[in-house]
């Protein structure tokens, strides 16, 4: 018997572009470590959806899981263009680590900036493996 997906709503209203539904509705119980970190990088980037850069860059700190750290990266770049050299070769340093580059959410976030960038050739190099729904 398949176990039920706890993050089936939250992903629903954030695929769906109801952030703040997703954001409202993010509190779930008895999460495993691996999906607590996918619910905080929803929830994270439905604040940057709604706009809300500051409060996602001031909310993660080093401390973060490396996919957390990822979303934190796309709400540098996306928060104001002096950041968008850092931010790159911060996700560079990220992607080069095949620790860290073989996450979905940090392979999703490259693609997302270099998307930005205009570098779809790069974007698709990280993203074409596949794996979850958005990759």
């Amino acid at each position: 018997m398949a176990t039920p997906d706890l993050l089936f709503g939250l992903r629903n209203n954030f695929f769906l572009g109801a952030y703040q539904a997703a954001i409202n509705n993010s509190d779930i119980p008895n999460l495993s470590e691996e999906e607590s970190i996918e619910r905080d990088s929803l929830v994270y980037r439905s604040y940057i959806a709604l706009g809300s850069y500051q409060l996602v860059i001031n909310e993660i700190d080093s401390t973060a899981a490396t996919a957390l750290q990822a979303v934190k990266l796309l709400a540098l770049y996306l928060s104001s263009p002096e950041n968008k050299e850092a931010t790159i070769a911060s996700l560079q340093e990220y992607l080069s680590d095949p620790a860290y580059g073989s996450n979905p959410i940090v392979r999703l976030i490259a693609g997302i900036v270099f998307m930005h960038e205009k570098d779809y050739v790069e974007a698709l190099k990280h993203t074409n493996v596949g794996g979850t729904m958005e990759l």
